[in-house]
């Protein structure tokens, strides 16, 4: 039903509108030379704010900027308020002469003189704008040292304003061509020199390119072997058509042994070990050894070995098996590769097979073999990967399975094969949000899914949901599930820069599992769960331990879990 504004409605909306329109500050703007709606909109902000002398004067000298970069030099400025009749806002302006470019003379040996002519892009005639000199120069000079020219120079030795023309004289030098001597690394312990410079590409015996170092220190960060990286320039070799690239590292700890043993309410004792031998030889290679125990019955092993480079090419080759034993339901043994490339800083593709043998005890699948293949995204912009303060990191990946499995002999029906597909994705990001000095915000979110020819899916098939890594406040698996989304999010207290912390936590979960009904038919479950509590993280010899205490919400303090995690720095 439409209303119909009545007439004391309509009148009053009048008067308000009119009052409005009455107390809102106006601008007059005097001696502005340009077109006055873009002298306007300079000062919209500070009409916003009569009382903000802030504000004004950053909108002055926004005006001050756009008259001198159109060739009002000396232009002046000034403004004021006058609240006498209604509030307004009163600017003069003084552009004075607008100056326009004139000759350009650059002295410099003849043949610089042409290619920083050329790179300068003169417009005779043009408005004067003393900022647009400046980035000019810059651009020039970027563009030598882009050809080799390490030692290039430029700068003004002569600025002559006269009859609203402005002649300019440069003096400078390109300089030789520099060509790469030698590559210096500092901080270099165990890893080899020539692992490095293979690492970034050729390098030595070219002409010095800046944007070839930074992407060189881009690949040498992808190694994947060192804590901090830093290029430190070029330096001189005492020939200066000769210079040496240099580059500060940081070397971790790369061969460790951690273990640790906790009581995790009534999954009883748990505990992990784990043995890395890193940068082996010096050549970046890497294996682990694996071994946890997540409760009675459940029990995990595991090998990685790590290729950091495949054929020269910059590519991470990992190679890795696995055995799972899930008490008395299934056991799970798989083996695979994955390579993952750099394609940016931050970003990275990965692709990888495997293969995977499942037996269990019980149900209707008495065994089934699976080949798996998975194609992932990534992207990383944290400001570091073991204890970030802000940044973003995201990964998409999907996973094709087929599989074959042999059903269980009954009385009635043989053994017999069936042949099917199922296919997964999964989604993971990491938002975090500095809030003061030592404190801030991270929040967490992990959703994925496995469709499958079968409509009821098998257990070993299913997501585990529960512990350290997931849902903390209960037992490690505690659930296994079809489909979930699950949100962590973490208030945290930083107490150093090696990575410890205190943390409060929240984690919710969204779940959903297709199960059998005894008639033959099936259904789908929904449910969800929530865990609060607290925790701490420590540096550890080869990454940082988390130490949670989860409690479900609506149970005692002594129902809680003690979650013990460690996160290793590669």
């Amino acid at each position: 039903m439409r209303r119909v504004l009545g007439f004391p409605g309509a009148l009053a909306l009048a008067l308000l509108l009119a009052s409005a329109a009455a107390a809102a500050p106006r601008l007059a703007l005097r001696g502005w030379p340009g077109a006055e709606r873009t002298g306007e909109a300079l000062f919209e902000s500070a009409l916003r704010a009569p009382s903000d002398s802030v504000a004004l004067a950053a909108a002055l000298g926004r005006a001050i900027a756009a008259l001198q970069a159109g060739g009002w030099i000396d232009a002046r400025a000034s403004a004021r308020w006058d609240d006498a009749a209604e509030p307004a806002l009163a600017v003069d302006v003084v552009p004075g002469v607008r100056y326009r470019w004139g000759d350009l003379a650059i002295d410099a040996p003849h043949e610089d003189s042409l290619a920083y002519a050329a790179s300068l892009h003169w417009r005779p005639g043009g408005p004067a704008d003393p900022d647009e000199l400046t980035a000019a120069l810059e651009r020039a000079v970027a563009e030598a040292e882009s050809q080799g020219h390490a030692w290039a120079q430029l700068g003004v030795s002569d600025w002559r304003a006269d009859s609203a023309r402005v002649s300019v004289r440069l003096t400078g030098t390109r300089g030789p061509q520099v060509v790469v001597r030698e590559l210096r690394f500092e901080g270099l312990q165990v890893t080899r020199p020539e692992l490095a410079e293979k690492a970034m590409g050729r390098l030595r015996g070219l002409p010095y390119n800046p944007a070839t170092s930074r992407a060189a220190t881009q690949r040498l960060e992808q190694l994947g072997v060192f804590r901090r990286v830093e290029f430190l320039g070029l330096a001189g070799a005492g020939d200066w058509r000769q210079g040496v690239l240099r580059w500060r590292v940081e070397e971790p700890r790369y061969n460790t042994f951690e273990g640790a043993v906790g009581v995790q309410g009534s999954a009883g004792v748990v505990g992990l070990a784990r043995l890395e031998l890193g940068n082996l030889l010096g050549t970046a290679r890497a294996m682990t050894l694996t071994w946890q125990s997540r409760g009675r019955g459940l029990t995990d092993f595991g090998a990685r070995y790590t290729e950091p480079m495949l054929l020269g090419q910059p590519v991470r080759l990992e190679a890795a098996l696995a055995q799972q034993i899930q008490d008395t339901l299934f056991s799970r043994f798989r083996w695979g590769a994955r390579a993952r490339v750099a394609v940016g800083a931050s970003e990275r593709i990965e692709a990888g097979f495997e293969e995977e043998r499942v037996v269990q005890a019980r149900g209707e699948v008495q065994s089934a073999n699976l080949q798996n293949t998975l194609f992932a995204l990534e992207y990383d912009g944290r400001d570091e990967s073991l204890s970030p303060r802000h940044g973003l990191r995201a990964r998409v990946s999907a996973t094709q399975v087929f599989k074959h499995e042999v059903l269980r002999a009954t009385a009635a029906t043989p053994a017999a094969g069936r042949t099917g597909s199922a296919s997964a994705l999964e989604v993971e990001s990491e938002w975090h949000r500095p809030l003061g000095a030592n404190t801030g915000l991270a929040f967490e979110t992990h959703s994925a899914g496995r469709f499958s020819s079968q409509r009821v899916l098998a257990e070993w098939e299913r997501y585990p949901l529960g512990g350290a890594t997931t849902l903390r406040g209960h037992d490690e698996e505690a659930f296994r599930v079809d489909r979930y989304a699950l949100g962590r999010l973490e208030w945290r207290y930083f107490l150093g820069t090696s990575g410890q912390r205190l943390q409060l936590f929240w984690d919710h979960a969204e779940m959903q599992t297709r199960l059998a009904d005894v008639a033959g038919g099936d259904h789908l479950r929904r449910a969800s769960a929530d865990g609060v509590g607290f925790g701490m993280r420590v540096p550890a010899a080869g990454g940082v331990v988390d130490l949670d205490y989860g409690l479900e919400p609506g149970h005692g303090f002594l129902d809680g879990r003690i979650h013990l995690r460690l996160v290793t720095a590669f």
